[in-house]
């Protein structure tokens, strides 16, 4: 057994900071903020509140939307609920509606101040959660006694494993919330360790009784505690070869007494599972068999084959971390090391087998590979017959956790040289505490935060005023943004008046051709600062990401149009603006300038030229195409900016058979105005086509003449060659004798 002397200081300490970390995760997320935590503790205050089980038939029970789950977690989240004095039904929660388009995280919204019954229904949820962080911290006790079974003689080893099921990001999370999730996980720990108990000191009445009381508890928590079956019931079968058993023979009173009481539990749990409507007609059904078969029929073909990769790369990324309803996760880095971790640890078992030098006696061993074979087998069973690969949720298979974080550990040590173990275990150790620590505060409490009050003024101040409460303030100049990018963009707000209902922000990009290519429906703060909750006369500034379309033209000058809805529907009413002088805007939504870059460099042309325009542009090649047509020539410039321009140039393109006759012309800004100079910045190169054309009739030779003139005053920028010598008349010749077919 691992040393007294290293346990009398370890455990302390782990108990101290896995329950510390676990109410940290706790108290830093928002109530509701878990997968269906509303629904879990609707079922648990009805109980509570009535006294009984859901009543079929009773209107209150029929919304419980976790109705069809085992009774046991409620009935024990409801005892401390009973010190609350809830006297009416549970009150509708806030939802944010925009929980499932990506673009936010929270599902409900959260007031900075709750009062009265709300304070009192948060306060519960709180102390269900308490309890479970309670529980799953207890846990770790059975899975340390566990692996100090697997590892008497190595007590690092044995530490590091324990530290590895302790701090399991996913698990700190489920063990924090309101969710039948945390117990089944609790209760197959404290299952784990009865049947490691029994494989390696041999059957005893004092394991396998509770042994099967235990399994018959997960049963009726939930119905995916099914899969600890395999591994119970294989404890109790090897369990049956120790040595006292084998003396006593088959004919022992002690061993038929332990399998008719452990199986009398499972008929019973079963029982009671069966007995009860709601769990039977949502989970019981014969069609969920059929549906079951039907599908693994389909496993081998390609539709099928895909389903389970879909379901096994799902479930294997959201073991790791998966927090809120399913859409938020923690740091990329970490994913990408659970993959490669995973796959080390797999290698250094293959090489134990194939070496037979395990470090974890084979029995035990194989009992682990069952547990964790039997876990993702009868989920992915049930996500055949749902044809769901979202039932691959991690919180699904932490049931596993004990024998993956023993299998991890003892992977890893086959390919590590016995000097090194020690040190690596403390750096893994270490490690796996420092990220579960640190996941609540730059991975949850960022994603409910409400926009920060303004400190500093906007980048464009501005006043617009929505309705009669809202006023824009200003916004920051977005960034130049690329086709299929996100356009960022700060906007500045603040309520003038208090705010009772909640209006949509509704964000539209709109190119040069007046498309649109991009929009973003949402509720301020990503979800979390809806317009109810603004506090009155405290502007702030929020940053939002609009999907840019990969088609709009580039490089443009586009808009952004700011609106605000009244209802979700973005072709709904809108909300009335009007300017700082309380002249109404016709759209009812302000612009604001967005810069497109173009999507590639802009390629050399066939024509390479260098002349300079003032100190403003530079023209570094061109093209001429005449149009199979005859009657059009395009003209292509590659220019570049050699500064940041404040002014906008037309660029005039002409044909002329004398320097002062133009037999045809093209006047235009940039890219027929869609991309003004102003926009350009020092370095940046644009290709500007014109297209002009040719009047009927034989034409003479011509010469293609070009130049640039400020739009608002027509004074033309002076011109000089490669040399810098000044061209006369601020304009370049750039080819002459050009002959075109008559029309």
């Amino acid at each position: 057994m691992t040393s007294s002397r290293s346990s009398r200081w370890f455990l302390p300490l782990l108990f101290a900071a896995r329950l510390a970390v676990g109410l940290t995760y706790s108290l830093i997320t928002p109530i509701w903020e878990a997968y269906d935590e509303d629904g879990h503790f609707a079922y648990a205050y009805y109980v509570a509140r009535h006294g009984t089980l859901l009543q079929p038939g009773d209107p209150e029970a029929e919304q419980v939307w976790e109705k069809f789950q085992p009774p046991l977690y409620y009935i024990l989240a409801a005892l401390p609920l009973t010190a609350f004095d809830f006297d009416q039904p549970l009150p509708a929660r806030a939802q944010n509606p925009f929980l499932q388009d990506g673009t936010t995280y929270n599902y409900a919204l959260h007031p900075d101040r709750l009062q009265g019954r709300d304070y009192q229904i948060a306060l519960a949820v709180l102390t269900v959660r308490a309890v479970g962080v309670l529980l799953s911290t207890l846990s770790v006790f059975f899975v340390y006694r566990a692996v100090c079974l697997i590892w008497p003689m190595e007590a690092t080893t044995a530490w590091t494993a324990a530290l590895v099921y302790a701090f399991w990001p996913q698990f700190l999370f489920v063990g924090s919330m309101v969710t039948n999730d945390a117990l089944v996980t609790v209760l197959s720990a404290i299952v784990f360790y009865l049947a490691l108990q029994l494989i390696c000191t041999g059957f005893r009445l004092r394991y396998a009784l509770p042994l099967g009381g235990l399994l018959g508890c997960a049963l009726l928590t939930k119905l995916n505690a099914f899969a600890l079956v395999p591994m119970a019931g294989s404890a109790l079968v090897v369990s049956l070869t120790a040595h006292t058993i084998r003396r006593a023979g088959w004919k022992s009173p002690r061993l038929w007494l332990a399998v008719t009481i452990v199986g009398l539990i499972l008929l019973a749990a079963v029982w009671l599972l069966t007995s009860q409507r709601f769990v039977v007609t949502h989970i019981f059904q014969v069609q969920t068999v059929y549906d079951f078969l039907g599908a693994t029929g389909e496993v081998a073909g390609p539709s099928g084959a895909k389903f389970v990769g879909a379901f096994l790369q799902y479930g294997f990324r959201t073991y790791l971390a998966s927090f809120g309803w399913g859409n938020l996760e923690t740091y990329a880095w970490l994913y990408w090391l659970w993959g490669p971790g995973a796959g080390l640890a797999v290698v250094g078992l293959l090489v134990r087998v194939v070496r037979r030098t395990p470090n974890v006696r084979w029995s035990v061993l194989g009992l682990l590979t069952l547990h964790v074979l039997s876990v993702i087998t009868l989920d992915l069973a049930l996500a055949l017959a749902l044809d769901n690969i979202f039932i691959g949720a991690g919180r699904y298979l932490l049931l596993s956790l004990p024998a993956v974080a023993v299998l991890l550990v003892s992977g890893w040590s086959a390919l590590l040289p016995r000097a090194w173990r020690v040190p690596t275990w403390k750096i893994v150790g270490a490690g796996i505490v420092l990220v579960g620590w640190s996941v609540p505060l730059w991975t949850l409490a960022p994603a409910y935060a409400k926009p920060r009050p303004q400190t500093v003024p906007a980048d464009v101040p501005m006043s617009f005023r929505f309705g009669e409460a809202i006023e824009l303030l200003g916004y920051d100049r977005p960034e130049r943004v690329r086709p299929g990018d996100e356009a960022k963009v700060t906007l500045c707000w603040q309520a003038t008046a208090p705010i009772s209902q909640n209006y949509t922000v509704f964000l539209e990009i709109v190119g040069p051709d007046g498309q649109g290519y991009g929009r973003l429906v949402t509720y301020p703060g990503r979800g979390n600062y809806a317009t109810s909750l603004w506090a009155v006369r405290t502007p702030f500034c929020d940053r939002y990401a609009v999907p840019l379309g990969e088609t709009i033209p580039a490089p443009a000058a586009a808009e952004m149009r700011v609106s605000l809805l009244v209802t979700t529907d973005v072709n709904g009413e809108r909300l009335p603006v009007t300017d700082a002088a309380g002249g109404p805007i016709q759209s009812n939504a302000v612009s604001i300038p967005l810069k497109i870059r173009a999507a590639s460099p802009a390629p050399v042309l066939a024509q390479r030229v260098e002349y300079r325009f003032g100190d403003e542009l530079v023209l570094r090649g061109y093209e001429l195409k005449p149009a199979s047509e005859g009657h059009t020539v395009r003209v292509v410039l590659r220019w570049e900016a050699l500064k940041d321009l404040l002014t906008n140039y037309t660029i005039f393109v002409h044909l002329r058979d004398t320097p002062d006759h133009a037999y045809t012309l093209g006047d235009s800004p940039p890219r027929n105005g869609w991309y003004p100079t102003s926009l350009w910045q020092k370095g940046e190169v644009v290709l500007d086509e014109h297209t002009l054309t040719l009047p009927s009739g034989n034409l003479p030779p011509l010469a293609l003449y070009i130049g640039a003139y400020a739009t608002d005053t027509g004074v033309r920028l002076p011109a000089f060659d490669a040399e810098g010598k000044p061209i006369p008349n601020g304009e370049v010749m750039l080819e002459r004798d050009l002959t075109f077919p008559a029309r």
